[in-house]
């Protein structure tokens, strides 16, 4: 297992992939947040297998010593060996090393138990533009120690 930021055309590219298929094809709607790849304040990390990317995450870095899981995905053939769990340590260490405090995600209720078991409570996402939390979701956030 290895994770990065990702920083190759073919990292981009799965990652696309794998945004579109596992959050974005739910709504159903085009990703409208590719952007976000030639942005500073979004950082998406990869997760290989050997040689395969099995797993994504997008992360947004916000004032106040804050940041914002985005999107955390997992390939469904390669779920329930804790690649998630080692993907979000992975964020989560060097989110704290760039000085972030306090990590915050919008889950739905489907994947809530994730973040519970990684130590997230519930709390108020307070979104810095002013965006809304969406009803079906619920906030939550993780002190980084």
């Amino acid at each position: 297992m290895n994770i990065r930021l990702m920083s190759t055309r073919q990292e981009k590219d799965a990652a696309t992939l794998l945004r579109q298929k596992y959050f974005f094809d739910r709504i159903p709607i085009k990703d409208p947040y590719l952007w976000t790849f030639d942005h500073k304040d979004h950082l998406h990390f990869v997760l290989y297998e050997e040689k395969d990317i099995v797993g994504y995450a997008h992360v947004q870095l916000w004032p106040d010593h804050r940041a914002a899981v985005r999107i955390v995905v997992i390939e469904e053939k390669a779920r329930g060996r804790g690649l998630g769990r080692c993907l979000m340590a992975f964020c989560e260490k060097m989110l704290k090393d760039q000085g972030v405090q306090l990590l915050q995600a919008e889950s739905r209720s489907d994947s809530i138990a994730f973040y519970e078991t990684l130590g997230f409570v519930e709390m108020p996402f307070n979104d810095p533009a002013g965006v809304p939390t969406d009803p079906r979701d619920i906030a939550v956030g993780k002190r980084l120690k």
